[in-house]
Formats: C-alpha cells, sequence, structure tokens
C-alpha cells in the first residue's frame, strides 16, 4: 500500500514539474472580462543638424537649438470591457480614463468586436472630435490592433519566436518605415505566469526618397503572460537608436532612448 501512494505521488509530481516547463502560448481578448491598461512612456531625443553657414544660421534665426534635446513623456489609462460570446464573435468596448494626447482625450470610446481573433471597431464616441479625425483614427486604432499577431502554439522553456513589426518616423520630407524584430524568449513559467526575455533589433525597411541613411537601434525588456487569460499582463523594454542621414540641404544625427511601461488588470466581469 505505501509503495503504490509512493508511485502515486511520484507520478504527481513528475506531472506538476512537466506542467510547469510548457505554455499553451495564444494572445488575445476573452469574452466577459474587463481588461484595464494603463501605459507609460518616457523617451529623450537629441538631435544634430549639419550643413551650410547659411542653413545654420537660419536655424538660429528661427530660435531652434543645435543640437536639440527634447523630453517627453505619455500616459494612457483605459478600459477594454468585451461581453459574451455569439457563435464566433463578442462586443468590445473601449474607454480611455486618462490620458495626456490632446488628441484622445477621457470619457472617449471605441465600440468594436472580435471576430475569430480579428477586431473590427465600428464607431467612436468622443465630444470634443470632429467626424474626419474620428475617420482617421478609427482606420489608425484598428490598423494598430490588428497589425500585431502572435503564434498560436505550445513553448517550453527556454524557447523563442520572433514578430516583425513596421514603425513609421517623419524626418523633413522624408518618411521612413523601420522593422522592429522583437525576438520573445521564455525563461521561466510560475504560479500560472509566463516569463519571457525581450530583445529587439530597429532597421531601416524604405524611406519615400533614396538618401543616404544609416540606422542601428536595440531594446531589451521583460514581458510577463498570464496563461489562464491569454493576455500579456506586465511589459516593459528600454530602446536606444541611433540615425545618421543626409538630405539635400542638411544632415541630421539623431539618438532616442525610450522607455515604456505597461500594465494590464484582467478581472472577470460579474
Amino acid at each position: 500500500m505505501k509503495k503504490t501512494l509512493l508511485f502515486f505521488l511520484l507520478i504527481l509530481i513528475f506531472t506538476s514539474c512537466k506542467s510547469q516547463k510548457t505554455i499553451d502560448f495564444k494572445v488575445g481578448y476573452l469574452p466577459n472580462f474587463n481588461y484595464t491598461l494603463l501605459q507609460k512612456n518616457i523617451s529623450e531625443n537629441n538631435i544634430t543638424y549639419n550643413g551650410s553657414k547659411d542653413f545654420l544660421q537660419r536655424l538660429e534665426n528661427n530660435g531652434i537649438e543645435n543640437p536639440t534635446i527634447t523630453k517627453d513623456s505619455s500616459l494612457l489609462k483605459s478600459i477594454s470591457k468585451t461581453g459574451k460570446l455569439d457563435g464566433n464573435n463578442f462586443p468590445i468596448e473601449i474607454e480611455l480614463l486618462e490620458s495626456n494626447n490632446p488628441t484622445l482625450n477621457p470619457g472617449t470610446k471605441f465600440y468594436a468586436k472580435s471576430i475569430d481573433g480579428v477586431t473590427k471597431i465600428d464607431s467612436i464616441y468622443s465630444s470634443t472630435m470632429t467626424e474626419a479625425k474620428k475617420r482617421i483614427l478609427l482606420s489608425t486604432m484598428e490598423s494598430m490592433m490588428n497589425q500585431i499577431k502572435y503564434p498560436n502554439k505550445k513553448m517550453k522553456v527556454g524557447e523563442s519566436f520572433e514578430q516583425n513589426n513596421p514603425m513609421t518616423m517623419p524626418i523633413g520630407d522624408v518618411t521612413i518605415v523601420i522593422d522592429i524584430s522583437s525576438i520573445y524568449t521564455l525563461n521561466k513559467i510560475s504560479n500560472g505566469i509566463g516569463y519571457f526575455e525581450l530583445d529587439q533589433v530597429y532597421k531601416i525597411k524604405s524611406a519615400t526618397k533614396d538618401y543616404e541613411m544609416k540606422l542601428d537601434g536595440t531594446g531589451k525588456g521583460q514581458v510577463e503572460f498570464d496563461i489562464k487569460k491569454q493576455f500579456f499582463t506586465k511589459y516593459y523594454s528600454e530602446m536606444e537608436m541611433d540615425l545618421t542621414t543626409n538630405l539635400e540641404e542638411f544632415g541630421i544625427e539623431l539618438q532616442t532612448k525610450t522607455i515604456t511601461e505597461q500594465t494590464t488588470e484582467i478581472k472577470a466581469r460579474s
């Protein structure tokens, strides 16, 4: 009897240890939950202009310092409420609670649906936004929410996946598209949370004009994933990027540092 009990205890221990080494990785909203998001961004930019004496004098005459050093911070707090599942879709209502973005005022609401994991925004409520701005924001917001796609797979500790996403950056009369390569490595599983290490590389993908450009950028961070609720609960990254470009009249050297911190509190709706 004792040997039999010991045998079953060993099986339970083995199964428990095994389950702590693998997660079922799938990211997305679930029906009947509230997702309270708090996101903070802090960035520091250092821009140095190079050019002729006449060009540098024009900068000075216009009150533009060389180098120009700026520090910016952004804050966004929102709550996303998902409704009951109806076939392959469920409603989502996103309300902005706090924001220092003049376009995204607190009280702005997005009415959307999740259809087979794809978010479709139907309308926007805002007491200050024009209909033209609503149409632009609706398209931009919907594109952003569906742009980032994560794999649906079982992952073991030590395994990684790579994700590539574009980012646009306007400089003068040029719009640069930067490719962000992000590698997520599962380092640990504990108490229902998967802990990921994040490594990023930034490279120029394209530009609207053919100028000489060079970009070096890297990012590092940590991400926490709630296995049962299938959602990231914490995201932290530090990015550094150096960009040099020679335009028609002048050259630019840009150094930027950005810290992004994001937390999501997830609660079942009553």
